[in-house]
């Protein structure tokens, strides 16, 4: 079965941004996505500096990314500084940038599938080049993957 996306973009040029929390080494055919996410989850409470509800799971690619290579996925929370940052959380400075934004709404499970049509349609089509800088999603702490009307911003990084 298709599905069809109704997918406005539009672009946004993000602030700097300090965000904390654990990452772990994936890949789209052994995806560990659950594994640092449930780390995560179990352990944000420990964090007393955040500055928002939202978070963030970022991926990094390596240069010319293909689909079987491996890449760092990372769960985080914003916050207002690094300094009293909870025993073995990770730190992450996501630089200023240009982005494609997208809003989704639905299951994570159509992932795949939403961002085939995002980088082989969408993208193309629009003649928007991407860089290599940090992909991320940005969702509310009651985010449901499950739940066919969970909602998301994509951001992808454009020159």
């Amino acid at each position: 079965m298709k599905i069809e996306f109704n997918l406005p973009h539009r672009i946004e040029i993000i602030e700097p941004k300090k965000l904390i929390g654990f990452s772990i080494t994936t890949s789209f055919q052994d995806d560990k996505t659950q594994i640092v996410w449930k780390k995560f989850m179990m352990r944000r409470n420990e964090i007393v500096n955040r500055i928002s509800n939202q978070l963030f799971s970022l991926q990094i690619y390596p240069d010319n990314f293909k689909r079987n290579q491996t890449f760092r996925k990372y769960a985080l929370a914003e916050v207002s500084d690094f300094d009293n940052n909870p025993n073995d959380f990770e730190t992450f400075e996501l630089a200023s940038g240009k982005y494609l934004v997208f809003n989704y709404k639905g299951k994570a499970e159509n992932g795949p599938e939403l961002f085939r049509y995002l980088f082989q349609n969408v993208i193309p089509e629009n003649q928007f080049e991407v860089d290599n800088r940090p992909h991320f999603e940005i969702f509310g702490e009651d985010y449901n993957p499950n739940d066919k009307s969970a909602e998301e911003e994509i951001w992808i990084p454009i020159k």
